[in-house]
Parts: structure tokens; sequence; C-alpha cells
């Protein structure tokens, strides 16, 4: 019965640590697929600012820029298609290296920083893209 026990505390302690759902390189692909097909809300769920005034600008800015007639013209016809060309975990950050064709035709490497919280990665937006 003890044996029983042990396993049952086991298996309830395990289930209960969080693991991320997806890995940072399925995290920035969804992210940057996301702001070139217009989807703001997946762009607001997959990234982190810490400043709450930052954050709701980031997130103002994005509807707007959704929602522009600019936007719609750039973005026509585009399907996304980024590639992780590199991914380097160490322990609650990350980094990757996206590579693709931008809306507009151009080459993009991008490199993206991810940090992980609560059991799940997010774009770090305070300090998270570069080209």
């Amino acid at each position: 019965m003890r044996k029983i026990a042990y396993s049952l505390f086991f298996l309830f302690l395990f289930s209960c640590t969080p693991t991320p759902e997806m890995t940072p390189g399925e995290v920035a692909v969804r992210l940057f697929t996301a702001i070139t097909s217009g989807d703001s809300e997946t762009v607001k769920s997959n990234i982190y600012i810490s400043d709450s005034i930052q954050r709701y600008v980031f997130e103002s800015t994005i509807d707007i820029a959704v929602a522009s007639k600019q936007y719609k013209e750039n973005t026509a016809g585009y399907v996304p298609s980024y590639k992780v060309e590199k991914e380097v975990v160490d322990d609650d950050r990350a980094e990757v290296i996206l590579t693709g064709v931008g809306p507009l035709g151009q080459k993009l490497r991008i490199t993206v920083k991810l940090l992980l919280m609560d059991g799940v990665w997010k774009v770090d937006g305070d300090h998270g893209v570069g080209h």
C-alpha cells in the first residue's frame, strides 16, 4: 500500500510540473506569422512586455496597424513562411533565428529572444527582436 501511495505522489508531482506546450522556435514562428497575417490576438498572447504602459501602447499599435489600409495592401496575397534556422535554450531563456521572406518580398533573418513564463515560452518584448 505504501508503494502505491509513493507512486501516486510522484505521479501527481510530475503531472503538476508545467512543461512548455510549444518550443521557443514554434512560438517565434507563431508570433511572426501572426504579425504578418493580421492576427493581433495571437501576437498579444505570445509576447511579454514587463511595463504595463508599454504593453498597452504596443497592443494598441498592433491593433491600429492591422486595421490600416496600408497593412492590408502590403500583406494582400502574402502567405507567411518562417523557418527556424537555430534554436538555443538556456534554462528559462532562449534565442531563435528565423529566416523567411517578408510581405514585400525581402529576405528576412530575425533573431528572437524568449523567456519561459509560468511554463510557457513568450517572446521577450522588452529585448526580444533583432534584424
